[in-house]
């Protein structure tokens, strides 16, 4: 479906509260009760081979006038459970539009944040109507990297059965704020894809996480000495400003043609 099609359905769609989405030149942009709402993109990089495989998206929110607002404050406004799921499934429709938007040139996949609010006011079958509003953008579960904070597990049971379920309907997992290595043994049992920590995490910690079978993404890469710290942990994955600042166009891992610009039939092409 074009992606102007796209936008009229979703905004004919979403009859809760004052929210639209629209074009903003090549990229669509989000109206959220006298908020502006736009994605940013980071380049998730493969320490190893120091090639692009996804990007992360961030949420860009501002005034009417322009101020830019933090995007915790926005979530805060929402005080109600419908108000939770409602906003926070349109940010992450709207990266996924945008997203959509750059897939002639933009490979790998996309890594979007999902509020622990969320995952508690919904009440079973997480995941489902998400993965319907990705079928109509081309996209699949399997495309999408959903990153939680672990530090919020001990709020409520609930937030790991929510896990459980997205993980059945093929969505792959980031966890964010782990800092103990007793909750390892838990998260690994979720199966994420990777384990988001700073670069410069205690080594006892990653060394347990990677004998746990988990990947681990270094979220702060700002310069060459952070990226060889991170090598030497064994992260396997980095984002950060050395890689990229977030920006509203994805870096390109593909020429006109598809072929990847990190491919082995054209070497030497890095990040």
């Amino acid at each position: 479906m074009p992606l102007t099609d796209l936008v009229r359905y979703f905004n004919t769609a979403d009859q809760a509260g004052d929210s639209m989405l629209y074009h903003e030149g090549k990229r669509i942009a989000g109206w959220h009760e006298g908020l502006r709402l736009g994605s940013l993109f980071q380049p998730i990089v493969d320490l190893r081979s120091e090639s692009i495989v996804g990007h992360y998206a961030n949420l860009s929110v501002r005034r009417e006038d322009g101020t830019p607002v933090r995007p915790a404050e926005a979530y805060e406004r929402c005080e109600t459970a419908n108000a939770i799921i409602h906003f926070d499934r349109l940010c992450r429709t709207l990266h996924a539009l945008n997203f959509l938007a750059q897939r002639q040139f933009a490979g790998g996949y996309l890594q979007v944040p999902i509020h622990h609010r969320h995952l508690l006011a919904v009440p079973n079958q997480h995941g489902l109507v998400y993965e319907a509003i990705l079928k109509r953008c081309g996209l699949a579960p399997e495309d999408i990297v959903l990153e939680v904070n672990a530090a919020r597990f001990d709020e409520s049971p609930a937030l790991a059965q929510a896990l459980h379920s997205y993980r059945e309907r093929g969505y792959r997992l980031a966890l964010t704020g782990v800092d103990r290595e007793s909750d390892l043994a838990t998260l690994a049992s979720l199966q994420p894809a990777s384990l988001k920590l700073p670069g410069d995490e205690s080594a006892a910690l990653c060394r347990r996480a990677q004998a746990a079978g988990m990947n681990l993404q270094a979220s702060d890469i700002t310069n060459e000495q952070a990226y060889a710290s991170a090598r030497a942990c064994g992260f396997a994955l980095g984002i950060g400003d050395l890689f990229g600042a977030p920006q509203a166009d994805c870096h390109r891992t593909h020429g006109q043609h598809r072929l990847a610009y990190n491919s082995p039939s054209n070497p030497g092409a890095r990040v």
